[in-house]
């Protein structure tokens, strides 16, 4: 009995020690603009909220938007790149990156259709190819149906879409999960964010630890957590959200990695199957981020695709 109690007082003492270090009650989003601000950074207000966006380069628009815990950082190599031909538009979708959260936790997709109306309004911007990629995807193709005069082409990097019953990374398990979002929400320790991220790399040694770092940053912005879990808690009429998907009629670019777990690759040819007027390309052992994982041959392939 004797051992079984320092035991127990022992794992005691270590799960304390584990919840202490995991523990964060939010940064400071001040604290965050002193590292991951653009020389180009620009905020629009919006319903409460300070959209962050990167605007460069000239000639027709491109707006282009990341998936969820991430930022409109993972774009960095092809709005250099494209931005050669395009006026490039990033920027962080709300509850994620320098944005954050709503404040009226609204984040019905109705919310992020009127956002990228008044970003694109107030930029003075008529029609423009739009694309994302994960939920970023998700928000491209709905706004192509939203605004199809507006929108000449799209372009869907392992974009959501279908329903997913269960996420196989640990991270997404525990944040779409009602019963453990809000723990998931306070302690956060970082070995479990880079592991999450790692698996969206089809090749995990590609994620410099500049990277890993600012994912994990950016996710402790305060309120982005928490809108995080809303988001993937969302229960959506999943067939009537699929449905939709063949409404989709400008020509439109799905790009793919063989190698993703958070996005089964049989959704790639799905939305090839629904969307009339697609084409479809599936890279060989990338991804869930084939813009951060293999840029330059991905961004080739887009440019193409656009001036074409």
């Amino acid at each position: 009995m004797k051992k079984i109690k320092i035991l127990a007082a022992i794992i005691i003492v270590l799960l304390s020690g584990f919840l202490y270090i995991s523990y964060h009650s939010g940064t400071d989003v001040e604290t965050l603009k002193a590292k991951y601000l653009y020389p180009e950074s620009k905020f629009i207000s919006f319903e409460g909220m300070e959209i962050h966006y990167r605007k460069t380069g000239s000639g027709p628009v491109l707006f282009l938007m990341h998936g969820v815990s991430s930022s409109l950082h993972t774009w960095e190599v092809w709005q250099e790149k494209l931005s050669k031909d395009f006026t490039v538009i990033t920027i962080d979708i709300p509850s994620f990156g320098l944005t954050g959260p709503n404040p009226k936790d609204d984040y019905s997709i109705e919310m992020y259709m009127r956002t990228i109306d008044h970003i694109t309004e107030t930029l003075g911007v008529d029609t423009m190819y739009i694309g994302g990629n994960s939920y970023g995807g998700y928000l491209s193709w709905n706004y192509a149906i939203h605004q199809p005069e507006r929108v000449k082409k799209v372009l869907l990097l392992d974009a959501a879409g279908y329903e997913i019953k269960e996420f196989k990374d640990l991270g997404f398990k525990l944040m779409s999960n009602p019963n453990l979002g809000f723990i998931a929400t306070r302690f956060t320790p970082k070995f479990l964010v880079v592991q999450s991220t790692k698996n969206v790399y089809g090749n995990p040694d590609l994620l410099t630890e500049k990277a890993a770092t600012r994912y994990y940053d950016l996710l402790l912005r305060k309120g982005n957590r928490e809108g995080f879990v809303q988001i993937l808690q969302d229960k959506k009429d999943w067939k009537t959200v699929e449905a939709s998907i063949k409404k989709v009629k400008q020509p439109t670019l799905i790009i793919w990695g063989s190698e993703d777990k958070l996005i089964p690759l049989e959704n790639a040819h799905r939305f090839n199957k629904d969307i009339a007027n697609s084409e479809l390309k599936i890279y060989e052992g990338v991804g869930h981020v084939p813009m951060e994982e293999i840029p330059l041959e991905s961004v080739a392939l887009v440019e193409t695709f656009l001036l074409k």
